[in-house]
């Protein structure tokens, strides 16, 4: 024991000692030696990781993807490179994450099947057993805003072989910080091929509340890959995110989501911003469109202001992008495009929900970002089998959808932020006088008035209980 104990206490020679590669990701309280971006850390490296670094300009980007015909020949030519020599996105992300697979880096191979249920919202649902086993427990959570936690996981402790790419734009800085690294990472227990995690300036440990910088990034990734199936998703705390890490997902989804092709309705009286609810759609959402680059900088602040006032009102959210057609506010409440003649822009869904307190274990399915669009994942063989539209729609009712008279109400205070006025001020008197009542004071008041109707997973109930116009403005 004597012996034992003098070997390990004895210093090993420096010569002799292991050397080993350090990725030096996070900050933490021996590494972030000042919050100062002029002054570089001692021990900063730029070739920290051996992950390679997109390099991106605005004029990479793709506004209509219907109309843009040099991707689809080169595709077509099997070129996967563009004329600078330099590869696309789509092309990197595909093969750094099929790379991955040599070092382990994902819980479990992807074995999903899928299947199209009937009804009137042509909902997609995969099977995905191992995520529902294998992925990461969620963690618990109490408010939209929690401080950071250097001691829970958060994106810092990834693996070298976890990050696929580092992003960055030449033309226009995405952080005027050298120090901040806005990596794309595995997602180790993926919803489909090339299912990535986007962390936007790792080394700053921010938590999960979107940021204006955040809302860039999804925006330009969304203008740089030229798929229509490729979406960016983002989970609030409350609302299904399960890491307080700012991070947000991108992934392919085999089929469209029927929302792309839905009617919404003008939020008041704000410019390019308009709302769906409701039977429109299976849930309410506020919906910002990119219709031309001169608008790129006005669309990421609506989308952010919005999402910074549900935040500080300490309501949950989702966030959904995808390629749609042009907003309609006329019409029939669904129109396809079957001949593929319709322009495809970058469209940003914001679903505000109720919030869920706790981490909820996956049971049947767990209605976040995808979900709230239309694309189901089961996590369950009999769910998978047996689930109709009516059950999908009574469980997004019951875990996520706001009911009519509060999303109602924040449309008002919303059009107030967007243009820039006091919140409160488009608000009618009607809904001033039931804002300071709790819930049960509120149905008690209905009843009284013989006013109120339980709601019903019944869509066909739903659609003859709906008293405002299918067309015009919310009021």
């Amino acid at each position: 024991m004597r012996n034992y104990f003098s070997f390990t206490l004895r210093p090993r020679p420096v010569d002799k000692m292991p050397m080993r590669k350090i990725v030096m990701l996070g900050a933490n309280a021996r590494t972030q030696r000042s919050v100062s971006s002029i002054q570089l850390p001692a021990e900063f490296s730029p070739s920290a990781s051996s992950a390679p670094y997109f390099n991106y300009s605005p004029s990479d980007f793709i506004l209509d993807l219907r109309t843009h015909k040099e991707s689809e020949e080169n595709y077509q030519n099997g070129h996967t490179e563009t004329d600078d020599g330099k590869k696309q996105l789509k092309d990197l992300l595909h093969e750094r994450w099929e790379n991955s697979k040599q070092f382990n880096a994902f819980n479990y191979s992807l074995n999903c099947m899928y299947r199209c249920m009937d009804g009137k919202y042509d909902l997609s649902m995969q099977l995905n057993i191992e995520r529902g086993e294998l992925r990461r427990k969620p963690m618990h959570f109490k408010n939209i805003k929690e401080p950071f936690n250097h001691l829970r996981f958060n994106f810092t402790k990834l693996h070298d072989n976890e990050i696929l790419f580092y992003l960055k734009c030449d033309a226009d800085p995405i952080s005027n910080d050298p120090l901040d690294r806005h990596l794309v990472a595995v997602n180790a227990s993926p919803l489909e091929r090339d299912h990535s995690l986007i962390v936007p300036s790792v080394n700053k440990c921010n938590p999960q509340v979107l940021t204006l910088q955040a809302v860039r990034i999804a925006v330009d990734l969304m203008l740089l890959v030229d798929d229509d199936m490729f979406h960016i998703l983002f989970n609030s705390l409350l609302g299904q995110a399960s890491v307080n890490h700012l991070h947000l997902h991108a992934v392919y989804w085999p089929y469209d989501s029927d929302l792309i092709n839905r009617k919404c309705e003008p939020l008041h009286d704000v410019p390019n911003v308009f709302v769906i609810r409701p039977p429109i759609w299976i849930c309410p959402a506020i919906v910002f469109q990119l219709d031309c680059m001169e608008n790129y900088e006005q669309f990421k602040t609506n989308i952010y202001k919005c999402v910074e006032h549900l935040t500080e009102t300490n309501q949950a959210h989702n966030l959904f992008l995808a390629r749609a057609q042009p907003i309609r506010t006329t019409g029939a409440e669904k129109e396809e495009d079957r001949r593929g003649e319709r322009p495809q822009l970058v469209t940003c869904y914001v679903f505000p929900r109720m919030n869920m307190i706790g981490a909820k274990p996956p049971s049947n399915f767990n209605p976040a970002a995808n979900e709230l669009a239309g694309n189901l994942t089961s996590y369950t063989i009999r769910f998978f089998e047996s689930a109709i539209e009516q059950s999908v729609i009574r469980i997004i009712e019951e875990e996520a959808s706001l009911d009519d008279d509060s999303f109602r109400s924040l449309c008002f205070d919303l059009a107030d932020v967007l243009i820039g006025r006091s919140v409160g001020t488009s608000r009618p008197h009607d809904l001033d006088i039931l804002e300071g009542l709790t819930s049960p004071e509120i149905d008690e008041l209905r009843d009284s008035f013989q006013s109120f109707m339980p709601r019903s997973p019944s869509i066909r109930h739903r659609s003859s209980t709906r008293t405002h116009s299918d067309e015009g403005p919310i009021v």
